[in-house]
């Protein structure tokens, strides 16, 4: 899935395998093989040797966790190579229900994007890549926890259901202890925590005119929702109307979105575009582009640079 997403990204820009310099790689659920690195599993794929790879396990937060990493690579990359940028999401129906777990379905799916130094392709819009922002509260580690299939409790219990497991918020009272009360102040802090490292990575916007498009993980329309109209932003500018197309597909919702929106005439270029999620840790992170019709090579000279698949 994760290769077959890659392999869309480079012949979108006429590349083969010999033209990759490093794959960044990160996934949310549970992988089909533990101890699996995804980003050299692409590279096998691809038939890649003698590149620089480098996997990210952070659940949602890898997807913007990948665009810090990429472009510190893109420093180092040879002239003439490019990186790939690959998030995917697999479900396990056994260890987790994924219609229960949040309050959107969780989906199984893959995007990947072409990074670079400077890209030549003028006809071609992308996204420059410009800041990233994140904070993690550790009190919170257990969150997302998966019982059953780690080396402390291998094997699930016998006549186990995940559907039967308790929901999301349900869950997370057991776990923590909390009063009804606990868990309001939870979610509060959970959305203070989203809307502030969105704000600080608003501060290296240059579109002080123009609200950005907010791109978030897709768990809930509730979220969305809140957030939009907490930092000003039109909801029309947001990715919730992909939440019935897609469910939750984790890491690669934002990424995912901004493709679809890209295709569909949604987002233009001139625009900005925040990327944000929360995540497993537990942690929060956003990371700002600008969508552009041809990029200056003074420009992007550090930073890794156009999308997609």
């Amino acid at each position: 899935m994760a290769a077959s997403a890659a392999r869309n990204a480079l012949e979108q820009f006429h590349l083969s395998s010999e033209d990759v310099g490093f794959i960044v790689a990160g996934f949310s659920g549970v992988p089909d093989f533990i101890g699996i690195d995804l980003a050299c599993q692409v590279g096998a794929e691809l038939n890649c040797n003698q590149i620089r790879t480098l996997n990210l396990v952070e659940g949602c937060a890898t997807a913007v966790s990948v665009w810090k990493h990429a472009s510190s690579l893109c420093t180092e990359m040879p002239e003439g190579k490019f990186g790939l940028v690959v998030l995917a999401q697999r479900m396990s129906d056994t260890h987790q229900d994924r219609f229960g777990l949040m309050n959107a379905a969780l989906s199984d799916g893959a995007v990947a994007c072409v990074v670079g130094k400077a890209i030549t392709y003028a006809d071609q819009p992308g996204l420059r890549y410009i800041s990233t922002e994140d904070i993690s509260d550790c009190r919170y580690v257990d969150m997302m926890r998966i019982e059953y299939g780690g080396g402390h409790l291998p094997f699930l219990p016998e006549g186990r259901d995940s559907k039967k497991d308790k929901l999301g918020r349900e869950r997370i009272m057991d776990n923590y202890c909390f009063s009804s009360q606990d868990l309001m102040n939870f979610l509060i802090l959970r959305e203070n925590n989203s809307i502030n490292v969105i704000r600080r990575v608003l501060e290296k916007s240059v579109s002080l005119d123009t609200p950005p498009f907010l791109l978030h993980t897709l768990e809930g329309k509730q979220s969305i929702e809140n957030l939009c109209n907490r930092i000003g932003i039109p909801i029309e500018r947001s990715n919730i109307s992909l939440l019935s197309e897609l469910g939750h597909v984790g890491c690669a919702d934002p990424l995912l979105s901004f493709r679809l929106m890209m295709q569909r005439g949604i987002i233009s270029p001139g625009s900005e575009i925040v990327m944000s999620t929360i995540s497993t840790g537990m942690k929060w992170g956003a990371s700002l582009f600008r969508y552009e019709t041809a990029i200056s090579k003074d420009n992007v000279s550090y930073k890794p640079e156009r999308s997609n698949n």
